[in-house]
C-alpha cells in the first residue's frame, strides 16, 4: 500500500472514531424541580335565566303580549314594543372587563332602517339600578361588566323596538322586522 492510501485509511478511521464518540462528550449540568403553584383561568358567560316577555308600551301602555300576539302585531308610526329578558352574567378573572350589548346584525328585515332599537340593563324589569359589577358603557345601550365576588350576577335586559311617529316613508309599509335571532353579546376587552 502506498503512503497516500494508508493516510486516507487512517484519516477515515480517525474521523469515524471522532464521530462515534461525539455523543459521549459531556459538560456538567443540573436541574431542580420547584413548587411554583398552578395558574387557573377565569370565566365569562352570558345565559338566559328564564323566558323573555313582550309588552306593548306604546303611549305609556303596559299590555303584556304573547309571542303569537307579537308575530301578528302590525306596527305603525308611533308603535313601541318592549322585550324583557332575564339573564345571568358570570365573570371571574383578574383584569377582566367585558362589553355587554346586542348584535345589531342579529336584527334583520325591511323595517330595520326605519325602527329604533334601544337596550337597557337593570336589576329588575322596570328598575333603573345597574346590577353589581356593571357600569354604563361609553355608548348608549352598552355596558361594562367586571367580576363580582359572588362569581355571577342576575340582570334584566330590556330591548325596545319603536317605529318613530316621524317615519312617513311609504317603503316602511308592509315590512317586517325579524327578531327571532336577537343576540345579546358579552365580549372581553383587551387588558389596559
Amino acid at each position: 500500500m502506498n503512503k497516500l492510501v494508508k493516510g486516507a485509511v487512517a484519516g477515515a478511521a480517525g474521523i469515524a472514531l471522532l464521530l462515534g464518540g461525539a455523543g459521549t462528550f459531556a459538560l456538567w449540568n443540573a436541574s431542580t424541580e420547584v413548587n411554583a403553584a398552578s395558574v387557573a383561568s377565569g370565566t365569562l358567560s352570558l345565559a338566559q335565566s328564564s323566558a323573555g316577555s313582550w309588552t306593548d308600551v306604546t303611549n305609556g301602555r303596559s299590555t303584556a303580549l304573547t309571542t303569537a300576539q307579537v308575530a301578528a302585531y302590525k306596527i305603525v308610526p308611533g308603535s313601541k314594543l318592549q322585550f324583557t329578558q332575564p339573564i345571568t352574567i358570570a365573570a371571574s378573572g383578574n383584569d377582566l372587563r367585558a362589553d355587554l350589548t346586542y348584535d345589531a346584525a342579529s336584527v334583520t328585515g325591511s323595517l330595520k332602517p326605519y325602527v329604533t332599537n334601544t337596550l337597557t340593563l337593570s336589576t329588575a324589569a322596570g328598575a333603573t339600578t345597574l346590577p353589581s359589577g356593571v357600569t354604563a358603557g361609553s355608548t348608549a345601550g352598552s355596558y361594562v361588566v367586571a367580576p363580582v365576588s359572588a362569581g355571577s350576577t342576575s340582570a334584566v335586559v330590556t330591548f325596545v323596538v319603536e317605529l318613530p311617529s316621524t317615519v312617513s316613508d311609504a317603503a316602511s309599509q308592509g315590512g317586517t322586522l325579524d327578531l327571532s335571532k336577537l343576540t345579546f353579546t358579552l365580549k372581553q376587552r383587551a387588558i389596559a
